[in-house]
């Protein structure tokens, strides 16, 4: 199967109205899928405490930029210890990126921006990619709304911003096959590929292992299946090879952070197990696509994970046209993508939230220091940019009209259902300056509600950082805080009895000053903490405790 484009190149002027109708096309859908009407001052595209997390890391880049605070650790969330945010998606690129829009329209609308953007980016992407392998517009159309509104994007688009920046994704592909193809030359690959993996870095850390991870599977099998290409793939990979101490040197601030400051991130060994996907995903959708989502979330409801990590659907359509085009022959193009999906299932094999007992590939990848940390599931980000290649080169093929009918349905049969929208919960408490009046300056506190469905991230954004807390979200706790096991459960809504004794002690000990009680507090921690008799005042419809130093 070859891999070389072919006809002339369509990247002229007189193609503009390609790329521009590509671009509205993309952009139509976000829109309807993504804002329908929302006010995007006053309301976060998505639902969760993810969204809440990452307009926090919008806003702390220029706040530490402006203070000089080093960007990649805080001590304003789980104090006293502090949080290292090498560790965590802080989306160091995309912050930077959205910096004059935050600094001027404020985090809110800059990280609703970044979101109504990511799959139209992503799309705009890969219509470039399937353009140069394919030169037909048209198809190059359809299978760049085929990877930026695929299942994996439809997933994550109302939670994970980190993971729905996939745009970098294609870009490197299509860098790599300009060189194999002897389209480009060695200073231009070198410096794109070293740009571009740093910036992705800065997207999202896992992503950046994975795709080394899946460029050297794919290299390896374009070596065995691919015999007259072998002279282009030792020049790409000398390329490869000189890109990645470039790479190194420009992600040393982030690695130094990682590695030189202390940390002490530690994951659930659990989750690599955990979110992978069920087979089962790859043909029945979940509630996250638009047809038939609601209809089968009977069967969906079983896929182990969560919703968010499901994003293995390819629909009846796409997979006809998989079929028909991998069955050509070659054998390059069937291994990599079944090779892909083989991956995203994890170590073991799954069916209908069922363990098989049967061993996977990836259950290697698992013994591996860092990279044994990636969720497998994810992995389905590459699949989806195979299958939108594959798309591309079939509708290229020929004229036939039944082709693009199919190509039409496989559009409506992953079109993603509607995202929602989070309510944001402004409180007049943490206006700026109106919680100095309440406590003082740079004090200590912890917030309830507490936890991962807590908005204190917002609230503290909201004072312009005017404190910090012994607590927070910005992913998983540090491993200091999941050794307190009343308190991790406290983390996750679980009210337990001995609960308050415990957070009272968990107060002293990390050394908060006041104890903010906000509406929607479950009323069993409010009742407790009222039998503490700390002394209490009421201000803007808190509650808040000063907590009495350990004796």
């Amino acid at each position: 199967m070859d891999i070389r484009p072919a006809g002339k190149a369509v990247w002229k002027v007189e193609a503009w109205p390609w790329h521009v109708l590509a671009f509205l096309f993309y952009l139509g859908t976000a829109l309807a899928v993504s804002w329908h009407g929302t006010n995007l001052r006053t309301r976060l595209l998505g639902e969760g405490s993810d969204p809440i997390a990452y307009t926090w890391f919008l806003a702390w880049w220029p706040y530490a930029l402006q203070h000089h605070l080093n960007p990649f650790f805080t001590h304003l969330v789980w104090t006293p210890g502090g949080l290292n945010l090498g560790w965590t998606t802080s989306i160091p690129t995309l912050a930077l990126v959205a910096l004059p829009l935050t600094v001027t329209a404020g985090p809110v609308l800059a990280y609703d921006v970044l979101m109504l953007m990511a799959p139209v980016c992503a799309g705009m992407g890969a219509y470039g990619l399937c353009l140069y392998i394919s030169r037909r517009p048209m198809a190059a159309i359809i299978g760049g709304w085929l990877f930026g509104f695929s299942s994996f994007a439809a997933a994550h688009l109302n939670q994970q911003l980190n993971l729905e920046w996939t745009a970098l994704l294609p870009l490197l592909v299509w860098v790599g096959l300009r060189r194999i193809n002897d389209h480009s030359g060695c200073l231009f690959t070198v410096l794109a590929l070293s740009l571009l993996l740093v910036a992705q870095s800065g997207f999202s850390l896992e992503v950046f292992a994975t795709l080394i991870v899946m460029a050297a599977f794919a290299w390896g099998l374009a070596w065995f299946t691919v015999r007259p290409m072998r002279p282009r793939l030792i020049v790409i990979a000398a390329d490869i090879t000189l890109a990645a101490p470039i790479t190194f040197v420009l992600m040393v601030p982030m690695l130094f952070a990682m590695f030189g400051q202390p940390h002490d991130m530690h994951l659930p060994k659990l989750w690599p197990a955990f979110y992978v996907t069920t087979p089962l995903n790859f043909f029945i959708p979940t509630e996250a696509t638009w047809l038939g989502g609601h209809f089968f979330l009977p069967v969906s409801s079983r896929y182990i994970g969560l919703v968010c990590e499901q994003g293995a659907y390819l629909g009846l359509p796409l997979l006809f046209i998989l079929w028909r085009y991998l069955r050509q022959g070659g054998w390059f193009l069937p291994l990599l993508f079944g090779g892909i999906l083989l991956a995203s299932c994890g170590p073991e094999l799954i069916w209908g939230g069922r363990e098989m007992g049967i061993p996977l590939p990836w259950g290697l990848m698992m013994r591996l220091p860092l990279i044994g940390n990636a969720l497998p599931a994810r992995l389905m980000a590459y699949a989806s940019l195979v299958a939108a290649i594959i798309v591309s080169l079939w509708l290229a093929e020929t004229t036939r009209h039944w082709r693009w009918v199919v190509a039409t349905l496989a559009v409506l049969f992953l079109w993603p259902a509607q995202s929602a929208v989070k309510v944001i919960p402004f409180q007049p408490l943490f206006q700026p300056g109106q919680i100095q009046k309440a406590i003082g300056h740079d004090k200590n506190v912890l917030i309830l509600p507490f936890g991962i469905f807590s908005p204190s991230m917002f609230w503290q954004m909201e004072s312009g950082f005017a404190f910090s807390q012994a607590g927070g979200y910005l992913g998983f706790p540090p491993k200091r805080v999941q050794t307190n096991s009343k308190i991790m459960r406290l983390f996750f809504g679980f009210i337990d009895p001995g609960v308050v004794e415990a957070l009272a002690v968990y107060c002293q000990t990390t050394h908060v000053d006041d104890l903010i009680v906000m509406p929607g507090t479950d009323q069993r921690l409010v009742d407790g903490l009222r039998s503490l008799q700390w002394p209490v005042k009421f201000m803007d419809g808190a509650s808040i405790y000063s907590v009495p130093s350990l004796p």
